[in-house]
């Protein structure tokens, strides 16, 4: 429940300064734009939200991944 909210306020909030900017700096485009890329840029934020909570983005956990695992001899 707690992803969803945070989803909800980050999709509003990214199509209204998507929105924003356009209008200060050239002109609007059609609506179905701002809720694509508003769509596109709530999905990857939430992956990174759900990975920061699963605790995936420590440097132990990213270098852990790239360290060669011992030979037992």
């Amino acid at each position: 429940m707690k992803y969803i909210s945070k989803a909800l306020i980050l999709f509003v909030g990214c199509v209204v300064t998507f929105a924003l900017l356009d209008s200060i700096f050239r002109e609007l485009k059609p609506l179905i734009d701002y809720l694509i890329q508003g769509a596109i840029s709530t999905i990857f934020c939430m992956i990174f939200i759900y990975l920061d909570d699963k605790g995936w983005n420590s440097w132990k956990k990213v270098r852990s991944l790239f360290k060669r695992k011992k030979a037992h001899e």
